[in-house]
């Protein structure tokens, strides 16, 4: 890295990649022990109550350059092409335990994590068309709220979840560095702190205890269920998702306050969360495979799975696994595409 890209790079969001990537991870993780443990739970629970907006958001801040007439070109090299070699690589996967028998491939039903990949490219087509609104934030809001009431909308193209993610990727779009300096003062920072410890007993009560919010939280953070569904027929159904909205942003608050904004030890991991994504996902169903909740039911047990989906991050964000992957994760398309620097040069040479 040359010197001046160093002092450039702003090591606060690549902190927050790589933390939430590991939220990621650990989510998967532990999800085959949540109904056998109420702390399993509530952990996960206050996982998927921020981890995927946050991350989505923070998307939308890094997309900021989408008029450059490069950016169509960059999208299908770095999210479609990826996203199609990886729905065939995880379609093959799920079907060798059954030899085939029941093989099936559609690059129109995002298989598993690959919806995200596709939402995200969606995202990035239509936002150039989208903040000409007059109101784009509040329109995507309102597209969200509305898809809840569509039945099947995520079997074609992950559908749900990219209308129910897109307010966050809108947001991050209009936000700028400044507007998350405000969280770095200590008083702030001991209220985020207060905060998250409040948020897994409130994920908790809500759960199990709460009679006026009698809901699967589990399914509703999800954000591809429909809402009849989830069990709310009542025209009002789309208000509580508008809360799991306000959810997110407590706890994402909360949690971009306590990362550290100077130059870490898991820093320049986090321009690769990427490659962290795209492949825990076989990791993690090997793991379930083997019925993990039959064999480790103690507390003791379900910490050492934390301890391992986190040591997984760091491998999967190793330069042994950037080296070796990198040509699945981000294929070299010249084939393809025309060299952008090659075509700036010739330009510069006429017009020199």
């Amino acid at each position: 890295m040359k010197a001046n890209e160093s002092a450039e790079r702003d090591y606060y969001f690549d902190n927050v990649k790589f933390l939430l990537i590991a939220l990621v991870v650990i989510g998967h993780a532990i999800r085959p022990f949540v109904d056998q443990s109420e702390w399993m739970m509530a952990l996960y629970l206050t996982i998927f109550t921020f981890h995927m907006p946050l991350f989505i958001l923070i998307a939308g801040y890094f997309s900021k350059n989408i008029h450059r007439q490069d950016q169509a070109q960059k999208a299908i090299r770095t999210i479609l092409i990826p996203y199609v070699l990886f729905q065939v690589l995880y379609s093959v996967f799920a079907a060798l335990p059954r030899e085939f028998s029941d093989f099936s491939l559609s690059v129109l039903d995002p298989y598993w994590l690959m919806w995200f990949l596709l939402s995200l490219f969606t995202w990035r087509v239509i936002l150039p068309y989208f903040i000409q609104l007059k109101y784009p934030v509040l329109t995507s809001v309102l597209l969200a709220v509305l898809a809840g009431y569509m039945d099947g909308a995520d079997s074609l193209l992950g559908l749900a979840r990219t209308a129910a993610f897109f307010p966050f990727f809108i947001a991050g779009y209009y936000l700028e560095r400044h507007h998350f300096n405000f969280l770095f003062t200590r008083g702030r920072r001991w209220l985020a702190v207060g905060g998250m410890v409040v948020l897994p007993a409130l994920m908790h009560w809500f759960q199990y205890h709460s009679l006026v919010l009698d809901l699967d939280w589990r399914r509703w953070l999800y954000y591809s269920f429909p809402y009849e569904e989830l069990g709310q027929t009542e025209w009002y159904a789309g208000g509580y998702r508008i809360l799991t909205f306000a959810l997110a942003i407590f706890a994402s608050l909360c949690f971009l306050a306590l990362v550290p904004e100077r130059k870490t030890f898991i820093s320049r991991l986090g321009s690769r969360s990427l490659y962290v994504y795209l492949w825990h996902g076989f990791f993690i169903k090997t793991f379930k495979a083997f019925e993990p909740e039959e064999h480790l039911q103690t507390f003791f047990q379900h910490g050492l799975v934390i301890l391992a989906a986190i040591g997984l991050t760091f491998f999967l964000s190793s330069d042994w696994v950037y080296k070796v992957t990198r040509p699945l994760v981000q294929p070299r398309l010249s084939w393809i595409f025309s060299s952008s620097k090659k075509g700036d040069e010739e330009k510069r040479s006429k017009t020199g």
